[in-house]
């Protein structure tokens, strides 16, 4: 498995407790081929959101010029899908994100512009508190692409947590092996068709545009389900001092 970590993920790497290799007694089935994982971004939370959790990603098509005033929300990642992207945070000199970029950011006042001459196409990725389901967007150019079931509060450590986002890239009949993560995991294709198999639950196959979440320490094996690359962001939320990804000698039995 080919992975790439940026300078936040290995920092984020180390707030989580690192897993151990796959060893040589894995059932061949449970072992990653013609996948390619790159890490996107990561952050730090001090704390999670009060009572219940829920992950959302929300979509933007942002039109040349157009800006987005935020006030001050929850932290989250915003990650160019499409285009060019502007990030101005309140105080710091402005972020320029292209297409396959992501970048981190906490809570604070900021502005998403977009400076190119074609439409950007962009997601705000976090962890919200349940209490906020239903409340309006941002903007109106604002789409809730994938919205997790929520989670009961008492379900997650109350400690800091590590965020990350990663891309994962399938070939035909690729697989990302069988594993499990520390924390919440949340799945979104963005091209091609995506089966993922977890313990005591049926397989689900996702399409691009949609996305499944699971508990911490699920087994868990994704493969592409397509005839051609299939394309999808894991975001991962850990508690710091779990291990982030643990390899599984055996593919996960629903």
């Amino acid at each position: 498995m080919k992975t790439k970590l940026t300078v936040l993920m290995a920092i984020a790497l180390a707030l989580s407790a690192c897993s151990a290799a796959a060893t040589a007694t894995s059932n061949a089935e449970a072992l990653p081929r013609g996948v390619a994982i790159k890490a996107l971004d990561a952050g730090k939370l001090d704390s999670l959101p009060t009572g219940p959790v829920y992950i959302r990603f929300i979509r933007f098509e942002q039109q040349p010029g157009y800006v987005i005033n935020s006030k001050q929300h929850v932290p989250s990642i915003v990650f160019v899908e499409t285009g060019v992207h502007r990030l101005i945070l309140e105080g710091q000199p402005p972020i320029d994100l292209v297409a396959g970029e992501a970048k981190f950011h906490q809570s604070g006042a900021h502005t998403h512009l977009n400076p190119g001459s074609e439409p950007s196409g962009w997601y705000s990725i976090a962890l919200w508190p349940s209490s906020a389901r239903g409340q309006p967007l941002v903007n109106q150019i604002a789409n809730p692409a994938f919205e997790s079931d929520d989670f009961a509060s008492d379900a997650l450590p109350h400690v800091a947590y590590s965020v990350v986002l990663r891309q994962v890239t399938l070939e035909k009949l690729g697989t990302a092996g069988a594993h499990r993560f520390g924390g919440l995991a949340a799945f979104y294709v963005l091209t091609g068709s995506v089966a993922i198999r977890s313990a005591h639950r049926p397989s689900v196959t996702l399409g691009a545009g949609h996305g499944v979440a699971f508990l911490p320490q699920v087994a868990l094996q994704e493969r592409n389900a397509g005839e051609g690359q299939a394309v999808f962001l894991e975001f991962l939320v850990t508690p710091i001092g779990k291990d982030f990804e643990v390899p599984l000698k055996q593919p996960p039995t629903a």
